[in-house]
Order: structure tokens, then C-alpha cells, then sequence
């Protein structure tokens, strides 16, 4: 016998390969095997994570961005062109004021091409700073309103809050993928990442605005 635990064959018969194997070689096998699962495992996982879903506005055209640690969440955006989209935007850092502009060329100084030239935007809450830009502006609130944007298109600075600022328009029919970004002290947080990607795709229903969901493009909100 090879000792408790291993399969019942003579020293003989194990010399002769007879196909018996000891408790030590199965162990083996099954360490291997259940390494393997284990990678198996770790990248499903991280496929999952890789391929998670865009977020998209709600029935009612909010999208919620949260703006902390450098950081956008979401940062992963799907619009539809012709449906009316409130950008939530809350700030949940302690003492970092951070900005939020869409555009595409983006550098440390700004975007070359703004999302907003054109588009009449209503801006509602406790804005630190708003550069119109080209957009066409409406304000409700007091807070103040750059006189020049310094090149850098429209752009909503968010200080500290416990209050929303919102962005409200009709997505303008630009498709494509555009990058939001904040650009605060100098490009610090954009150069440190701060930055997402919303895509502008056509609207898939002619009732443009009633905020309704389409089976047919996989659940997300029609314009």
C-alpha cells in the first residue's frame, strides 16, 4: 500500500505505469484545475466591467452626474438627439469647486470645438461661475455670468453643495462622441482625468420629447 489516502494498488503494479496514481499527483490535478477556475473567473469579471452599460437620462430626461475626487460618475453617457436632457450636476467634494463643458479637442486650456455654440441652454441653481460661450443662455438665479468665456466655450463652475445645479437643453442633432470635462486651476483636474464621454446618437421615434423608452434600441430612453 502507498499509504492512506492513495488508490489500492501493489508496488508492483505501480511499477509497471498501470495506471494507478498516487494521493500526492491527484492533489496536483485538482490545484491546477481549481486555479484555472479561478482565472476563468477573475476575467468574466473583469469583461463585465469592461462592457458595463452606458448611463443614459431617466423617462424624464435627468441625468444625474456626481462631480468628486477628481472624478465624473457617471462617465460613460448615452443622448439622444431632439429630447429635452437635465444635466443634475452635484458636487460632493469638501472644498474643490470643479466645471463642466463638453466639447471635442480637448486640452489642459479648454475645448477647440464647443458642444453648446448654438444651443439654447437654461441653467437653474447654485452655479459658482457660468461662461455662456456661444450658447444661447437663459439664467434663472442670481449667480454670476462670465462676460467673456476666454475661448473656452460654455462652461457651469459648481462649488461645494448640497444643491444641484442643473443644465437643461434640447439635445442638438451633433452626433457623434463628444468629451466632458472640468478644467478648474488650470486644466489640473482635466490633465488628472476628470473627464467622460457622451455619445449623440439619432433619435430612434419621431415624438420627439415625450421621454418614453424603446424595446426595440434595448431599454434606453427614446427622444
Amino acid at each position: 500500500s502507498l499509504g492512506r489516502g492513495s488508490p489500492t494498488c501493489s508496488w508492483a503494479s505501480w511499477t509497471r505505469a498501470s495506471g494507478c496514481r498516487s494521493t500526492y499527483h491527484i492533489e496536483g490535478d485538482v490545484m491546477k484545475h481549481m486555479r484555472v477556475t479561478v482565472a476563468v473567473i477573475g476575467l468574466v469579471l473583469l469583461a463585465s466591467g469592461c462592457t458595463s452599460e452606458p448611463a443614459t437620462p431617466d423617462e424624464d430626461g435627468n441625468l444625474n452626474i456626481a462631480m468628486a475626487d477628481s472624478k465624473f460618475t457617471p462617465d460613460n453617457i448615452d443622448i439622444e438627439a431632439g429630447r429635452t436632457v437635465r444635466v443634475i450636476l452635484s458636487n460632493e467634494s469638501v472644498d474643490s469647486d470643479y466645471g463642466f463643458t463638453m466639447g471635442e479637442g480637448g486640452s489642459s486650456s479648454g475645448y477647440a470645438n464647443d458642444f453648446f455654440k448654438g444651443v439654447e441652454v437654461e441653467v437653474i441653481g447654485p452655479a459658482k461661475l457660468i461662461m455662456a460661450g456661444e450658447a444661447v443662455l437663459t439664467r434663472e438665479g442670481d449667480d454670476a455670468v462670465a462676460d467673456t468665456d476666454d475661448g473656452n466655450g460654455f462652461m457651469v463652475i459648481v462649488g461645494p453643495s448640497s444643491e444641484s445645479v442643473i443644465i437643461k437643453f434640447v439635445v442638438p442633432p451633433k452626433f457623434g462622441e463628444w468629451e466632458f470635462a472640468s478644467f478648474e486651476d488650470g486644466g489640473g483636474p482635466y490633465e488628472d482625468g476628470m473627464r467622460g464621454v457622451m455619445k449623440v446618437f439619432p433619435c430612434t421615434r419621431s415624438t420627439a420629447g415625450t421621454g418614453s423608452r424603446n424595446p426595440s434600441s434595448g431599454g434606453r430612453p427614446t427622444c
